[in-house]
């Protein structure tokens, strides 16, 4: 449902609500008081159902507001996203799996990479 009919659908309620109200006072002033109960409860009710409409739509709003915070992905700090960045840096610059596993320390002289520069 799309906002402009709900909104259409809400002035539709309060429109009906207050024609229900007049004529409950028409009905009062000519002596037909069960109507006139009748029709007066009946526009309470359709403003009632109004009223609630307004406020299911404002949590409806709210859930969805909520909804697309929590689709967002998180922001790396800057600090962090720099740490990341240096450990990909590392890890290009290593010689092979084999010296990154053995942390830096000298390893099998058949490395094709030993020796070279980055």
């Amino acid at each position: 449902m799309t906002r402009r009919f709900a909104h259409l659908l809400a002035v539709g309620y309060a429109l009906t609500a207050l024609v229900l109200m007049h004529m409950a006072v028409v009905s009062w002033r000519n002596g037909s008081w069960p109507y006139a109960l009748f029709l007066a409860g009946a526009s309470l009710l359709l403003m009632t159902s109004t009223v609630h409409h307004s406020w299911q739509s404002s949590e409806l709003r709210y859930a969805l507001a909520l909804l697309e915070e929590a689709s967002r992905p998180p922001e790396i700090p800057a600090a962090v996203a720099d740490e990341i960045a240096l450990g990909w840096q590392a890890l290009e610059d290593s010689c092979c799996l084999r010296w990154w596993e053995s942390k830096e320390s000298e390893h099998d002289a058949h490395c094709a990479r030993k020796g070279q520069t980055a």
